[in-house]
């Protein structure tokens, strides 16, 4: 029955079923070597990245928005490791992980980035870590105190959170129009990117 919903809903155009059936294995590990190498050579302090991920929560949210992302996060290029808030609350997790289970990268520089207004992001969005996840967040019920992966990344850069409201809630692809894309991977097909 699923599978019959799935393909209807391919059929219909759902992008947000892009992704929900992993690419993985020895097939892949070139291009998201690739992956690593072009996020790690662009990449600085406070940058955003997008993904859809290989994640159950990553292909509830981007079933359900009919979208090409699921998630955003803010680099911390000096210790290749994310700022991200995941269910648990808002962790710092290694680059290389998240890259591993994404079927879709980009690397996006926010307006103003500079070495320096990217540390001072990075450094807004650190202080978070250890808060709680915001689920009404992402229905427009924000509390002030907990964190969406949108919020932190919007968070680290001064950008307002916390507008009530469904019509107020930042999807992850929001960031791929804001800024200037560095490096966007397309879905994984088996094929290296430069």
């Amino acid at each position: 029955m699923l599978f019959i919903l799935g393909l209807a809903l391919l059929g219909n155009g759902c992008v947000g079923l892009q992704g929900v059936l992993p690419k993985r294995g020895t097939a892949y590990e070139a291009e998201v070597q690739s992956w690593k190498n072009a996020v790690k050579e662009r990449g600085g302090n406070g940058m955003w990245i997008v993904v859809r991920s290989y994640t159950n929560a990553g292909d509830l949210f981007a079933i359900t928005t009919n979208s090409r992302f699921s998630h955003a996060c803010v680099l911390d290029a000096n210790g290749s490791t994310i700022i991200e808030s995941v269910f648990k609350g808002v962790v710092e997790s290694p680059l290389d992980q998240l890259i591993d289970h994404a079927h879709r990268i980009v690397l996006v520089e926010p307006p103003g980035w500079t070495p320096e207004t990217g540390k001072a992001a990075l450094a807004r969005a650190k202080l978070l870590a250890g808060k709680k996840f915001d689920f009404g967040g992402l229905f427009g019920l924000p509390h002030t105190q907990r964190w969406y992966c949108s919020e932190v990344a919007l968070h680290a850069w001064e950008l307002r959170t916390d507008r009530i409201g469904p019509w107020n809630v930042t999807h992850p692809a929001w960031f791929t129009r804001r800024g200037r894309i560095l490096f966007d991977s397309g879905p994984r097909d088996g094929v290296p990117d430069p």
